[in-house]
């Protein structure tokens, strides 16, 4: 808000306004504000010092440090395990206060209670008030990481970013949020509106990019899987045109023939899908990493991929063994 012509607290004050403006607007359930969006690749990160941890050898404390305003953790849908949320009461003149997530608590305060413990910043001191659970702030696929949160009144950042939790559409309420700035000053621009649900697709851009790739080259290989088994198993059936002359010629049957055959190639079936299975489940640990909201042994995935390649399979014995029974014995007997 420089720009605009705002010292610190002309700009903490309107920010104070606008938060009320927004929050009594219709249809409004919470808003907040904050220097960050998730997943949008604009989270900010500090070095502090922890109360009670000294650091390792070489060990880097750049930790991600969100600054937000009061009620984020309610917009944001963030349960606190503990402690409170940052209030309207939290200013430039009472105590600074933070709230740590709780992998920051695991891996710096193992088996202490976080409330009342000190961090420090250039030499200013913040009690920390509450803890979070941990919440994805980069990209989807990026596991828990130590963060802590102070509040934006008493340090204050610009540019800032409205979070605003509402009923319906999102995006119908981009032109009342706009007016609702305008009104209190027009000359405070209002730009890169958007919904939470395209940051995180833009936080997983890299992820469904490299997914559409492996679907593309994984649908390619179970079709040519499927192509080759087809044409394998088709042509060992072919090669016993001969062997099911001689059994009809014997007396047996055209409908038990055709029945051995499925039933051979059946067996077959089952062994090939269950050492496949053991080698997938084996290949896919290595996977793990890139993968969310998907297990490595998605049994959809599995069942899917079997039946196909089961179906193929006995499909390639099928029509060839059904064409060799209708073969004349002797005809089926010259055959080589």
């Amino acid at each position: 808000m420089a720009p605009a012509g705002y010292n610190e607290e002309r700009g903490i004050e309107f920010h104070r306004q606008l938060l009320a403006k927004l929050a009594a607007l219709p249809g409004v359930q919470s808003v907040t504000i904050a220097d960050f969006s998730p997943l949008s690749f604009s989270i900010h990160t500090d070095l502090p010092e922890l109360e009670g941890y000294i650091p390792k050898l070489h060990e880097s404390m750049e930790i991600d440090r969100p600054i937000v305003g009061p009620n984020y953790f309610r917009t944001m849908r963030t349960p606190l395990i503990a402690g409170r949320d940052f209030t309207f009461e939290d200013t430039k003149k009472t105590q600074r206060v933070a709230v740590v997530n709780q992998e920051l608590v695991d891996r710096y305060w193992p088996g202490r209670d976080a409330l009342g413990m000190q961090i420090y910043i250039y030499g200013r001191k913040f009690t920390v008030v509450g803890i979070a659970q941990n919440a994805k702030y980069r990209r989807l696929i990026y596991g828990p990481a130590p963060a802590f949160y102070l509040e934006l009144f008493q340090e204050l950042r610009d540019p800032v970013t409205l979070h605003i939790r509402v009923q319906g559409d999102p995006q119908t309420f981009a032109p009342t949020v706009e007016q609702a700035v305008q009104e209190l000053d027009p000359n405070v621009p209002v730009f890169d509106v958007a919904t939470l649900t395209s940051s995180m697709k833009m936080g997983s851009l890299f992820e469904r990019i490299a997914v559409t790739f492996a679907s593309s080259f994984g649908l390619l290989a179970l079709a040519l899987a499927a192509v080759g088994v087809y044409g394998v198993v088709a042509y060992a059936t072919r090669q016993r045109t001969q062997e099911i002359g001689i059994r009809i010629a014997l007396g047996a049957k055209r409908t038990d023939i055709l029945r051995l055959v499925m039933l051979q190639g059946l067996r077959m079936t089952l062994i090939g899908l269950g050492v496949g299975l053991v080698a997938s489940l084996a290949a896919t640990r290595v996977l793990r990493a890139a993968l969310f909201s998907v297990t490595t042994t998605d049994v959809v995935t599995y069942a899917a991929a079997a039946v196909l390649l089961g179906v193929v399979t006995l499909l390639a014995c099928y029509f060839p063994a059904r064409r060799a029974t209708k073969v004349e014995p002797m005809a089926a007997l010259r055959c080589e």
